[in-house]
């Protein structure tokens, strides 16, 4: 979306023969945080957000209520009602943008009709009104109030296009040029998702990586310093230990204890990092939801959280097993007089 794009240029991208459904958009506005956008009406009813899966408001799937049928009604998506908790027949007064200060629109209450049942898609983080309530809001001036019924003044953010495919669900090579045609107007530019994503994730990928090789760089950092300490208290707690052996203890007791140490320490440490990086999101999530929309909740718990106790016990034992191993040789008698 290089800028607002006329209506008479959508409909005249619409007619295109490679073009079998277009939904029109409006975005700028917010509330609480999630965006709220102007939709076209067969949004809800045509509009696939996965091949042959369209939004659901039935209880069944976890939504309720129904489509807007007037322009003060809106529907909101599964995350932003859980999250604000929006309930059927609250109203809301949106924001004229996406970020904290913009004006808000104080005079104009728009009443949630609708719940869509989660999709797991960026349509849960959002809040939708009719196209054409967008142009009615008070504020907006009557040059904007005009395009309501006014298709040629009329403009738009951008537009979901339904493009034909041809066998086993391939784009039609027409679609390159029609790709073209678009890209070299002045007033929209059309863009493949299958194109874009392959590209963006070649381009960040290189961050990830890299997280992940300082990641394994202070994972293996962290295993030397605790083998080092551990058999530095070893060499200071010999004398203790052949002590321990004189008043009864085993062999095994002691390599036991040794490994029990080494286990829990690194238990420990897995907890010290865990802990504050959930911490550090939640104070994230905040800026990260204003610039971008994302939310992220500290209170998230992924599978590698799940998994990072155990293979912290793991570790642990593994670094642990050749110091526990050497105070399981070690003499009572030859260490019992060592002050060191």
């Amino acid at each position: 979306m290089p800028g607002k794009i006329k209506w008479t240029y959508y409909k005249k991208v619409l007619k295109h023969p490679l073009v079998e459904q277009g939904i029109p958009f409006i975005s700028g506005h917010s509330y609480g945080g999630f965006r709220v956008n102007a939709v076209g009406d067969d949004f809800f009813t045509k509009f696939e957000y996965q091949p042959g899966q369209r939004f659901s408001f039935e209880a069944a799937d976890g939504g309720s209520g129904h489509l807007s049928e007037t322009k003060s009604e809106a529907i909101a998506g599964a995350e932003a009602a859980k999250l604000l908790g929006i309930k059927l027949g609250d109203t809301f007064n949106p924001t004229c943008g996406v970020n904290a200060g913009d004006p808000v629109h104080k005079h104009d209450f728009i009443k949630f009709v609708g719940i869509m049942a989660p999709t797991g898609t960026a349509h849960d983080r959002a809040i939708f009104i009719p196209l054409k309530s967008f142009y009615s809001l008070e504020g907006h001036g009557s040059a904007v109030q005009e395009m309501a019924d006014d298709e040629d003044s009329r403009e738009i953010s951008g537009a979901y296009l339904k493009l034909k495919h041809i066998r086993r669900g391939a784009l039609h090579p027409g679609i390159q040029e029609l790709k073209y045609d678009i890209n070299q107007s002045q007033g929209a530019q059309l863009v493949i998702p299958a194109e874009v994503l392959p590209r963006l994730y070649k381009i960040i990928g290189w961050a990830d990586t890299m997280i992940s090789g300082i990641a394994l760089m202070v994972l293996g950092l962290s295993c030397i310093f605790l083998f080092s300490s551990l058999m530095a208290a070893l060499r200071e707690r010999r004398r203790d230990i052949a002590l321990f052996r004189c008043l009864g203890a085993t062999r095994r007791t002691v390599f036991g204890l040794m490994l029990t140490e080494s286990a829990l320490t690194s238990l420990f440490g897995a907890l010290a990092g865990l802990i504050p990086g959930h911490v550090l999101v939640g104070i994230a999530a905040h800026y990260i939801k204003i610039e971008s929309g994302l939310h992220f909740s500290p209170l998230f718990i992924s599978s590698a959280d799940i998994w990072m106790i155990p293979a912290a016990l793991l570790l642990g034992i593994l670094i642990g097993f050749l110091p526990a191993f050497q105070a399981y040789r070690l003499g009572a008698l030859t260490n019992i007089n060592k002050e060191n």
